[in-house]
């Protein structure tokens, strides 16, 4: 082949204009600058979802269309269950005792201390504080310190004359302080997240939902870290006079016992 039929094989194209590779180039680098965008943008959106889902305590929203304020924005978490859906008729039974906190503008009933509402001991064992033998319901009031709460009632599964030992057969607690700042139910549960987020950095809400009892919405939330047990199911409200937080909880695994400790928690009385 000659040096002229190989020079035209190799300019056989037909150049583009000048014109038209400069628009090729500048809508590559227009496409490489979208999907750059667009990679920052997701990267950002995903690590915002992550911090929000892994850091931030459930959040409240304040409805003033609403005559009880309670409006929510369901959590992350699952809904804490309360037990206090068991049916109760309000029915107490008459040989229970009526104790009264002044404190805490509430009332117990405490089932007396005699069968079923107490566990025989067993005379071939020692009294022991870690199990149920020789205990019986007993009522208790003390100032204490949880969150703005000062003050707790309860009433307890306890032999008194035998030393604590950190087991609790049974319990119904109610921590209160008297309502200064006219907290709503809402804005009390708003107020304890406030707490948990500048003074308790080890303890965090761990699910949150909400319960009928005592004739009023509550909300209800367990907390994990600290001294909280992640499966105690704590119930917030207010009224006009107090702020409340209540739980029910206990080691024991007696089935009556647990009924009975229901049977007390439903028939609370807040004044």
């Amino acid at each position: 082949m000659s040096e002229e039929n190989s020079h035209m094989q190799e300019m056989n194209y037909t150049p583009l204009p000048d014109h038209i590779i400069k628009k090729r180039h500048s809508n590559v680098k227009k496409l490489f600058v979208f999907f750059f965008l667009i990679a920052v943008v997701a990267g950002v959106g995903i690590g915002a979802w992550y911090l929000y889902y892994f850091y931030t305590t459930p959040l409240i929203q304040t409805s003033t269309n609403n005559d009880n304020g309670l409006t929510v924005i369901p959590s992350k978490n699952p809904t804490a269950t309360p037990s206090a859906q068991l049916a109760f008729d309000g029915t107490i039974p008459a040989e229970w005792l009526r104790e009264k906190s002044l404190a805490c503008n509430t009332s117990f009933r405490i089932p007396p201390a005699e069968e079923p509402y107490m566990m025989p001991r067993d005379p071939n064992t020692p009294p022991s504080s870690i199990d149920d033998e020789g205990k019986f319901w007993i009522y208790e009031e003390t100032d204490t310190k949880l969150f703005i709460l000062t003050h707790m009632v309860r009433a307890i599964f306890k032999n008194p004359e035998l030393p604590a030992s950190g087991y609790v057969s049974s319990a119904v607690e109610v921590y209160c302080a008297e309502n200064d700042e006219g907290f709503t139910t809402e804005s009390f549960f708003i107020q304890i997240q406030n707490d948990l987020l500048e003074n308790y950095s080890v303890v965090k809400i761990n699910t949150v939902g909400g319960a009928e009892l005592w004739g009023r919405e509550v909300r209800s939330a367990t907390f994990e870290g600290g001294t909280f047990d992640s499966n105690d199911i704590y119930y917030i409200f207010s009224t006009n006079a107090h702020v409340y937080m209540v739980r029910a909880f206990g080691e024991s695994a007696n089935a009556n016992m647990q009924a009975v400790r229901d049977q007390i928690l439903q028939a609370v009385q807040f004044e």
